[in-house]
């Protein structure tokens, strides 16, 4: 099965790691980038052929990982699809399209951590009629959470809990033939996303909360990934 991951994007709220001079998905964290370890967790279950879309920097990323990257679980070929203008993620997988020769493929951001099980995913993909699936976390509070009583008095101060809301994880799962209902610009969770929700063609996959799951969207992430992430196996 084929991936596309989205890795062309400018990385502005990360900046101050990056100066400029790397895209966010080349961002290290315990000594090998985000897009490395996702590559792996692709590789692992099976994902041979990983199509990056890539704008900023694109010829960065292209000598690092070149035409084929072995990870720990095999090789894995790489393409390029190279948007000459900002596309938005939806118009960069439109324009991704055309290296897919699988049935169904994955789609991921470029800046996310995580070692659930892909082949989960699958099955519940290729089981359901519908035309995507879209994989889903909990959200956890950017926040403490602040418990009050009627007279003001704290009864409870939890620090950055888990909520009881479900979030875009930033993984995806489609069938190939939808692709070029993707716009050719603009974002694909307020065109396509909202127009199969409405077609009752989009389901949702539920991350189980035990595996570890992040987006690196600031500096503060990353510290915090540096600490916690233990690896994908």
């Amino acid at each position: 099965m084929d991936s596309i991951i989205l890795c062309g994007g400018l990385g502005t709220r990360i900046r101050t790691v990056t100066q400029d001079s790397y895209p966010k998905a080349m961002v290290e964290i315990m000594g090998k980038t985000i897009l490395a370890w996702e590559l792996s967790w692709l590789r692992k279950y099976n994902i041979t052929h990983a199509i990056l879309a890539v704008r900023y920097l694109a010829g960065y990323i292209e000598e690092q990982f070149g035409r084929v990257y072995e990870t720990p679980y095999g090789p894995i070929e790489v393409s390029y699809s190279k948007e000459k203008e900002k596309l938005g993620s939806g118009g960069a997988i439109n324009l991704a399209q055309s290296f897919v020769s699988s049935n169904n493929v994955v789609i991921m951001n470029g800046d996310i951590l995580t070692n659930f099980n892909l082949d989960e995913l699958v099955k519940h993909h290729i089981e359901s009629k519908e035309l995507g699936t879209i994989a889903v976390v909990k959200m956890r509070s950017p926040f403490g959470i602040v418990e009050i009583k009627n007279d003001d008095c704290i009864s409870e101060f939890r620090e950055k809990p888990i909520l009881d809301h479900w979030i875009h994880a930033g993984i995806d799962l489609f069938k190939t033939d939808i692709l070029d209902r993707f716009p050719k610009i603009g974002q694909m969770e307020e065109t396509i996303f909202v127009e199969l929700a409405k077609e009752k063609q989009l389901k949702a996959f539920r991350v189980d909360p035990q595996f570890y799951w992040r987006s690196i969207d600031s500096p503060k992430d990353l510290q915090e990934a540096d600490k916690e992430w233990k690896g994908i196996d």
